[in-house]
């Protein structure tokens, strides 16, 4: 190894590019349940895409050809106690004005959720683990502007 200090790479992630089954139900959870913009979407017979912008990058939804298993545990991530396999699993960040019902459509739609309420993580925010229609685990936070004072979630 070279003294050389080496440069920084110039490579950014753009799209992640995610196969599903039915691009319907992905876009129901994505965008009426969590609230994301859609970018793009189309479902026809043939060819069927979702596409979500958020900060620079593209997450990106396309309808497999042969049917995916959907995972049915949950995916360990770093934020909560609990999961029971490795695997890909993401965080989205919710404005905290936005947090509280965005818990309550996901409740009232009856997505899978990893605890009843939303937990305090790390004694800095706001947790709640869903699952998506695929059975990806998804980690939905918020940092509140100021520490609470309780850590439990109100009833």
């Amino acid at each position: 190894m070279t003294d050389e200090k080496k440069s920084d790479p110039k490579i950014n992630i753009r799209y992640l590019f995610v196969m599903v089954n039915d691009v319907d139900a992905m876009r129901s959870f994505y965008t009426d349940l969590l609230g994301m913009q859609e970018q793009s979407y189309r479902n026809e017979e043939d060819w069927a895409w979702l596409v979500y912008q958020s900060e620079g990058f593209q997450l990106m939804m396309f309808r497999s050809h042969e049917p995916l298993p959907v995972i049915e545990k949950w995916t360990w991530q770093p934020g909560y106690d609990g999961g029971e396999v490795d695997g890909i699993s993401w965080s989205m960040e919710v404005p905290e004005e936005e947090f509280s019902p965005t818990v309550e459509r996901l409740k009232n739609a009856s997505v899978p959720e990893f605890q009843s309420k939303p937990e305090w993580r790390q004694d800095s925010y706001w947790g709640f683990s869903v699952k998506d229609p695929m059975g990806n685990t998804i980690e939905i936070w918020t940092t509140p502007k100021e520490r609470p004072e309780s850590t439990l979630w109100p009833e």
